[in-house]
Parts: structure tokens; sequence; C-alpha cells
């Protein structure tokens, strides 16, 4: 099959991020952290304020947790000095005090906005062959070396887990276009139909999908996914790619 040209999805607007970067002279150790969150603050505000705990992906196949010191953009500097520790050492570590040093300028407000509206997110690591979607506490930041996507259903776990959404990243992912590949990626029905507005079909679908995605049957979740699309359960890698390129032009 030639190389996929698919469009991004309207449908799937603000469903796929990258993790942010870090600045590397913000980072301190779980130690440290366990130092600066319970201590006192002149102002009686706590240390966790502006601390994050971020998980990353260093060598595509394990996650790593860290913390960081996370002040954020529209911060002033007389604010943050009254986080005493955790300004202060940012004051030792960051060498060039350029203007608003201390602030964090890599904070995404799109993503931490969608990550703060659920409990869990889906991520898998951008440097994989194949993605290897897991779930992970909405409180944990991702760094740039995952892809996020902002669904905390078991349904969208399964057909993120599925074959078809296999084919479609070994054609599609980049590192230069982390997102592309979810963004132009057709889900059986538009990832944010409201669950009223589901008819009974499709209802009893993704039910079956999020029951295969909690267990450990490839097959059956396979199968699942395939009727959820309303196609054969082992069409080969070829076809399956020219249906899903087929629906992307469609729904594009």
């Amino acid at each position: 099959m030639p190389h996929l040209r698919p469009r991004p999805l309207a449908e799937n607007d603000r469903l796929a991020y990258a993790g942010e970067r870090i600045v590397p002279a913000f980072g301190i150790t779980a130690r440290v952290a366990a130092q600066m969150l319970p201590a006192r603050n002149p102002h009686g505000k706590p240390n966790s304020n502006v601390l994050r705990e971020v998980v990353s992906a260093p060598d595509f196949r394990r996650l790593v947790r860290g913390w960081q010191i996370d002040f954020p953009p529209d911060m002033s500097e007389e604010e943050a000095a009254l986080y005493e520790n955790p300004f202060h050492h940012l004051v030792r570590t960051v060498r060039l005090k350029h203007e608003r040093w201390w602030a964090n300028p890599y904070a995404r407000h799109d993503l931490r906005v969608a990550l703060a509206r659920r409990e869990r997110y889906l991520a898998t690591p951008l440097g994989g062959a194949t993605p290897e979607f897991v779930w992970l506490d909405a409180q944990l930041l991702p760094d740039s070396s995952l892809l996020v996507v902002a669904r905390d259903d078991d349904f969208a776990h399964g057909v993120l887990r599925s074959r078809a959404f296999a084919l479609w990243w070994s054609k599609v992912h980049s590192r230069r276009t982390p997102t592309v590949a979810v963004e132009s990626f057709p889900f059986p029905w538009p990832p944010r139909t409201e669950l009223h507005a589901l008819t009974a079909v499709q209802e009893a679908h993704r039910h079956a999908v999020a029951l295969a995605a909690r267990g450990d049957d490839a097959a059956r979740l396979e199968t699942a996914v395939a009727v959820a699309y309303g196609w054969p359960a082992e069409l080969p890698d070829a076809e399956l790619l020219a249906r899903l390129s087929a629906l992307n032009q469609q729904r594009g």
C-alpha cells in the first residue's frame, strides 16, 4: 500500500498532546521533593503548588518518575520567592538569570487543562516502533518523550491497543509530528460522541471493547474492535489500512 497521507480529523481535536519539555536545572530528586513538600512558607501556602511529579520514557521501554520545580509562567518573582525552599534551590541551580528565570518556560496550558479534567490518561513512548499505551495518574506530568491521549475510558484504550491502530501508527507516526497518528486515526465513531447519543448497537460494541481492554485476551480485543467498525475480524493488513484510510478521507 502506498504511503498514507491522512487528514487530521476535527472530531479528534484536543485528543493528543506531546508531553512538555523539561528544564534540567528545575529537576529535583524524590528525596529533595520529600523534604520540600512539608516545609512551611511565610504565606502559609504549600510547596505542592509549585512542585510537580514528572514521568518520562528515557529508553522507550520503561517509565521513570522524577520531580521538577514548577513556578507558573505568570507568577511574579516576589510571589515565587515566598515558596522559600523551591525558590532558593533555583537561585543555586539556574546559572543564567534571564528575565523571568524562575518560571517554567515550557508549561503547556492546553495539556495541563486536558489532564486536570481527568483522573487518568493514556500515554505511550514516542520513540517506540509500536505504541504501548499505559494508564497514568493525571497528577503525573508527561515529558516530551511521551505522547498523551486525553481519554480516561477503556473503550479508547482498547481501540488504541488494537492491530488497527498499530498499523496506522506504523504508517503515519513521526517524531517530528508526534500527534498526527492519533489526530488522523478514524475511531469506530467520533471519540467525543456523548454516551446518550450512542445507538444501542454502538453501546453494546463499546461495552465489548472496554471489557476486552481490561483483560489479557488479544484475540477477543481484536474481534471486539473489528465488530465495532462493522468489519471482519481477520482482515489482511493492507485491506485494514485501506479501510481506515477511506474512513479518514470520508471524515476529513
